[in-house]
């Protein structure tokens, strides 16, 4: 049985999901965060050009020092926004943005996936999905899973979300316009916000 495969099976009433057009090739990524360690497993099959970007994102050293600046309990943890805004500039701009794919796995807790503003919008932005509402994702054109948070990371992923209950900081969705322009000096009024030290790919056994 193939990532894909067992991504879908492994979720009951898993539905039906548009076909694979390309071979399964699963790449492990660890993310080192303030918050702990976690690896998410993505798979080629499930979005070729999605995939693609997030490794050469990834190998430009795109996440260094990137603040997750929204958590919302229950429903997602957004990232994508470099923590220099020359950086930024790079990837999230028109000419970058990737046509849509199909989704082809349910959304479930971990599941990651790009971010968007409508149709063929994916750039840079990303998010994990939680749950239970996480779950809702995967209908909007610009959500197509790309891999999962693999079981032992889900505990950093609920510190995440439990660190961020602790600040009592109100939801600063709207912190990203800022963090686009300004960079990271823009959330310093949210000190205890976590964020992404690095993202490496990681070999396969």
């Amino acid at each position: 049985m193939n990532f894909l495969d067992d991504f879908i099976s492994g979720v009951s009433g898993g539905g039906d999901y548009p076909a694979a057009v390309v071979e399964s090739k699963v790449t492990r990524l660890k993310f080192s965060t303030s918050a702990g360690d976690f690896t998410v497993e993505v798979d080629r099959a499930l979005s070729p050009s999605g995939v693609d970007r997030l490794l050469d994102l990834v190998s430009s050293g795109f996440f260094d020092n990137q603040i997750l600046y929204r958590v919302i309990p229950g429903f997602l943890v957004q990232m994508g926004v470099a923590a220099d805004p020359k950086v930024h500039a790079q990837w999230d701009q028109a000419d970058k943005r990737l046509p849509d794919e199909p989704n082809r796995a349910p959304f479930r807790r971990g599941t990651l996936s790009f971010a968007g503003s409508g149709p063929n919008s994916r750039t840079c932005h990303m998010f994990i999905a939680l749950e239970p509402h996480g779950r809702r994702l995967g209908k909007a054109a610009h959500e197509a899973a790309l891999g999962r948070v693999d079981d032992a990371g889900l505990e950093v992923l609920d510190n995440i979300v439990s660190r961020f209950e602790a600040t009592g900081y109100p939801d600063v969705t709207g912190l990203q316009g800022a963090l686009v322009e300004q960079g990271n000096g823009a959330a310093a009024a949210y000190p205890g916000l976590d964020y992404i030290v690095r993202v490496e790919e990681e070999r396969l056994q």
